[in-house]
């Protein structure tokens, strides 16, 4: 056992550390700029250099749940979220983790944190909350991929093996009950790291106070040959990864694994 699946077991989390490289997370940020320039020159408004500023312009105009809508799909659409999951070194604890035939959540959506947010604002200023109340199974892996970090903008806080609560009630997005006595502690992490968790694992937003935005991916890994324990048959999940059974049957093309249907007919006695 390695000491990435030790800590997941024991705290219901962990960091990988260095496995993103900092040219991805450059064309990650460049992309979002560009989508917030092309936005604000549509509404024939300036814009400047900065992500930050062109961020807090647009605002102006669109809701925040709006714009981080617009700049997910233009991610997903320029294929940055398939360069991240190429990273070797996250590819291969993923593999570990839960198994090589992997896939990702297509309908995932941009975190921002700015701060102008109220922490009365649940959608931007999350309570504790499990994954598992949205849906999430516990086949699947929620990834946290800090995209721009900065010392003073807070990350996550975690209850440490909450994990092992099973699924805790809730009502309104917040547990109605707590464990009397629990540890949690603030996410220790920096660009070019991801942190992962489970679908049961109580966590919450640490507001940001810096005069820059903080971005972030949450995005949903799951084992697509792994028993549903959610609702991932509702979502849009894209293939990252096979193994070699699971190229074996896509070749053969179905599952009464049709004799020769590959083959050419000059072929066959």
């Amino acid at each position: 056992m390695n000491s990435t699946t030790e800590q997941i077991q024991k705290n219901g989390f962990t960091v990988i550390k260095n496995c993103i490289n900092n040219k991805i997370l450059s064309e990650i940020k460049a992309c979002i700029n560009n989508k917030l320039i092309e936005k604000l020159k549509d509404l024939k408004k300036k814009n400047k250099k900065d992500l930050t500023s062109n961020y807090f312009e647009l605002k102006k105009y669109f809701p925040q749940f709006n714009i981080q809508k617009i700049i997910s799909e233009e991610i997903l659409k320029k294929n940055l979220i398939d360069k991240l999951f190429n990273q070797k070194k996250l590819i291969d604890n993923l593999i570990y983790l839960i198994g090589p035939d992997l896939s990702y959540h297509m309908d995932f959506e941009v975190a921002i944190s700015d701060k102008k947010n109220k922490k009365e604002e649940y959608y931007f200023v999350k309570k504790y909350h499990q994954e598992f109340w949205s849906g999430m199974g516990l086949e699947s892996l929620m990834l946290w991929i800090p995209i721009n970090l900065k010392k003073g903008m807070g990350t996550l806080e975690i209850i440490k093996a909450s994990h092992e609560w099973g699924h805790i009630p809730h009502q309104n997005r917040e547990p109605l009950k707590l464990r009397k006595k629990f540890k949690s502690t603030i996410l220790k992490i920096d660009n070019g790291s991801v942190a992962l968790f489970t679908a049961l694992t109580l966590h919450r937003t640490i507001k940001n106070d810096h005069k820059e935005i903080r971005i972030a991916i949450p995005i949903t890994v799951r084992n697509f040959n792994y028993p549903n324990h959610g609702n991932s048959d509702l979502f849009n999940f894209k293939p990252m990864n096979m193994s070699f059974f699971t190229k074996m049957r896509k070749k053969l093309g179905n599952p009464h694994l049709s004799p020769f249907r590959t083959i050419p007919l000059e072929e066959i006695e």
